[in-house]
């Protein structure tokens, strides 16, 4: 983009119909700056007549005397610059050569009218079509007034650094033309909405921010910050002479504040609305605002819909949460009571207000006093979840506390609200065991195919027979549980510190049958198990199992099957030499 500073920007033009065929060309002010701004285009002149100044040394900067007239938009740089003009507007250009060569300029769809250099020489336009023009003098800087030709809808100026024998191409406008203006008039294509937050710049609200879901789902007592940019069809920003009605109407039980995206709105009915006089959207800066919760215990879920001049500009959903309605427990493990018993993610708990949204609480949660006992004693919350896309998707970990072996019936958590209401969850048994040192072991079927998978299940116990603990390894290196006589590839192999999942008891185990017919004994050596096992009771595991051929096609089913097919051929054969005898 262009570095020209500020006073260079454009001074643009609003057009309004005087009557049929009659156009009336009314300055703007010059903070009413276009999308951006062109290198080698100046802008609109204050004193509403296009001019190049009345020294000998041109300059780029507009006032009442220099710049263009009926510029709408002017962007690019180089041989990308673009700008709008209306049909009856002057267009005000400038270029400095490089060194040692002369400025020349071509112009097509128009012509030059005016121009002038910075030596007293000035500019040379050629020709009465005014299609070219030239400094009088190498190095000197020129400046001219284009304007287009009656009916053109296009104009292209091209800016060369020149010497005697060779044209350099360094600078293109193409200007596009129009019969009437559409500046300061609402158009979708530069305008959005975005949801965002702070302050107003382009990378605290953009497309980038709008997708983002933390910036449009908040937890309880949030606020959901947004920006509207509202511009016209040549990308300038609305400015105050634009007097449509901006309004933003929420559903879904919130406030709008409209002009921050902090202070909150008061207004009952769900909506705001300001004129275009107090917009305040000079260089494109958003109009800032923000919903909040009418009931900060009650979830606002809804869409904001947003309208200037009775036309929509966008509809977004946002999401704020209420408080607590709903404790789920689940995902429980047996526990150790092992070091302690302390048992850090025995459960989760997942918490939802009343319109199902997943709520974060950071703190309140205890155990339902009178759902423990001698088995479990305390269960307390671990580390508050910030996210729901976290490792456990927004659930909280409970830290379960064993005191014994056995099962605590029907425990529970509640959570205490900032309102004061007290949320139970649901009941679940919590299972508590020592060491394991039984195990047995089996086979999900005592028959396989090859290309089939076994399952084999470890089932351990401890020593009072509680299903095992979660916690406490069946296996303190890979080695110290092995398998033997298999029927084939293991699926996952096993691990160091491999344990009974959640409140099964029990490890499973994979294997991809390679295995040939015929029947087996899968050998377990439960090192681990056995170590623990001080009564010497715990051995090794025999499990018996056959294998087939593949596709349940066995040597039997084969013999049959020839048997049958030798029998249909005596059959045919017989009844063929009875054919023959009777002939």
């Amino acid at each position: 983009m262009s570095t020209k500073t500020l006073r260079k920007r454009i001074a643009l033009v609003a057009v309004s119909a005087l009557g049929a065929g009659l156009l009336s060309v009314v300055a703007v002010p010059t903070a009413s700056a276009a999308a951006g701004d062109a290198t080698n285009v100046t802008a609109n002149t204050t004193g509403g007549v296009a001019g190049l100044g009345t020294t000998s040394t041109p300059s780029t900067a507009a006032d009442s005397t220099i710049g263009s007239v009926g510029l709408l938009a002017q962007d690019g740089e180089g041989t990308t610059q673009t700008a709008v003009l209306l049909a009856t507007g002057t267009l005000m250009t400038s270029f400095t050569p490089t060194s040692t060569e002369t400025a020349t300029a071509t112009i097509t769809g128009g012509r030059f009218v005016a121009a002038d250099g910075s030596s007293s020489t000035g500019g040379v336009i050629s020709g009465t079509s005014g299609a070219t023009a030239s400094a009088s003098a190498a190095t000197e800087s020129l400046s001219l007034l284009a304007q287009p030709s009656s009916g053109s809808t296009s104009m292209v100026i091209t800016w060369y650094s020149s010497t005697l024998t060779t044209d350099t191409l360094t600078a293109r406008i193409t200007v596009t033309v129009v019969a009437t203006s559409a500046y300061n008039k609402y158009a979708a294509t530069y305008s959005s909405v975005y949801w965002g937050s702070g302050a107003y710049s382009t990378s605290n609200y953009s497309a980038t921010t709008d997708a983002t879901s933390s910036n449009y789902t908040k937890e309880r007592a949030g606020t959901v910050a947004g920006a509207i940019v509202l511009a016209d069809a040549y990308g300038n920003a609305l400015t105050s002479s634009n007097t449509g009605i901006l309004q933003v109407s929420v559903t879904g039980g919130a406030l709008v504040g409209l002009g921050s995206a902090t202070a909150a709105g008061d207004n009952s009915s769900a909506y705001s609305y300001i004129d275009g006089a107090s917009l305040n959207v000079d260089d494109g800066n958003g109009i800032l605002f923000n919903i909040q919760q009418e009931d900060t215990d009650v979830p606002a879920n809804g869409t904001v819909t947003v309208t200037f001049g009775g036309t929509v500009v966008a509809t977004k959903s946002y999401v704020i949460k209420g408080e607590v309605a709903k404790v789920t427990a689940g995902l429980a493990k047996i526990g150790t009571t092992q070091s302690g018993g302390s048992n850090a993610a025995a459960a989760y708990v997942k918490f939802e207000d009343s319109a199902g949204n997943q709520v974060l609480p950071s703190s309140g949660l205890s155990a339902v006093s009178s759902t423990l006992g001698a088995v479990v004693t305390s269960i307390t919350a671990g580390t508050y979840s910030t996210s729901t896309s976290d490792a456990a998707g927004g659930m909280t970990p409970l830290t379960v506390l064993c005191a014994a072996s056995g099962t605590q019936k029907a425990v529970q958590v509640q959570i205490l609200n900032a309102s004061g209401t007290i949320v139970k969850s649901n009941a679940w048994d919590a299972g508590c065991a020592g060491a394991p040192v039984k195990m047995t072991a089996s086979l999900d079927k005592a028959s396989y195919k090859r290309g089939e998978v076994a399952t084999l299940t470890l089932t351990v116990k401890d020593a009072k027979g509680n299903p095992g603990n979660a916690y406490d390894t069946i296996a303190t290196a890979a080695d110290d549980l092995t398998f033997a006589g298999t029927p084939g590839t293991i699926v996952t192999a096993v691990a160091a510190g491999a344990k009974p999942s959640y409140s099964t008891g029990a490890k499973t185990y994979q294997f991809t049958v390679t295995a040939d017919d015929g029947d087996y004994n899968l050998i377990v050596t439960p090192t681990t198990v056995k170590t623990n096992d001080t009564s010497g009771a715990q051995g090794n595991l025999t499990v018996p199992y056959s294998v087939t051929s593949v596709a349940g096609v066995t040597n039997a089913d084969v013999l049959k099957a020839i048997v049958s097919l030798i029998a249909s051929i005596n059959k045919q054969i017989a009844a063929l030499q009875k054919a023959l005898l009777k002939k």
